[in-house]
């Protein structure tokens, strides 16, 4: 892999991060302005399996983007599709409610402690308000491992968390009456992860 194409990935895994989080601050600009996924796509020009693989989901999500008049709506749709609190139906965007949807406090809280081990290891210490296994939380720390070119930890952190979870959050999705541009963009996301693992 070129150091280029190292580049790109974590670039890529920096934009996906911020189209999956809530959309406010530098993530609603980038995603009002249109440039999120022009980067994507300018990213995934360097990776040719990936652009040959991904490079037709874009203008479907740049479409389905454009269908919000304002960044409030996007908001709203964001609140009503990841937030329990909100719509008891929302799908998770953390990996222990979708892997252990069942598990009691310690077991949750004994993955959480694992996960942000895992972070340490990697020089990485998580705020107090950042959930180790939100999506968004997890696709930054592939962005920050490509930058740091830690091949085998990014081996790692995709075979043991993205691999392990993001399909079946992309297929949970598909079941549900969910905006498009959501569901758009966790198949994005789960068939980058996709192309990127080891083979």
């Amino acid at each position: 892999m070129t150091s280029s194409q190292n580049i790109a990935r974590s670039a890529i895994y920096k934009y996906l991060s911020l189209a999956i989080d809530y959309p406010a601050g530098l993530a609603a600009e980038l995603l009002s302005s249109g440039s999120l996924f022009t980067e994507i796509a300018a990213h995934l020009g360097k990776l040719p399996a990936a652009y040959q693989a991904l490079t037709g989901e874009l203008p479907i999500l740049q479409k389905e983007l454009s269908g919000f008049a304002e960044m409030e709506d996007l908001q709203v749709a964001y609140t009503s599709h990841f937030d329990l609190a909100v719509n008891k139906q929302s799908c998770s965007l953390y990996e222990s409610a979708n892997i252990m949807p069942e598990a009691k406090a310690e077991e949750i809280a004994g993955f959480l402690v694992d996960l942000e081990s895992f972070y340490g290891g990697a020089g990485i210490v998580l705020s107090d308000r950042d959930m180790p296994d939100h999506l968004a939380t997890e696709l930054e720390f592939m962005h920050f491992l490509c930058s740091q070119e830690r091949f085998d930890l990014q081996a790692d952190f995709i075979k043991l968390h993205l691999s392990n979870w993001i399909p079946q959050l992309a297929q949970s999705f598909l079941k549900r009456e969910a905006f498009p541009f959501y569901t758009s963009l966790i198949m994005l996301i789960a068939n980058y992860v996709q192309v990127d693992g080891p083979q």
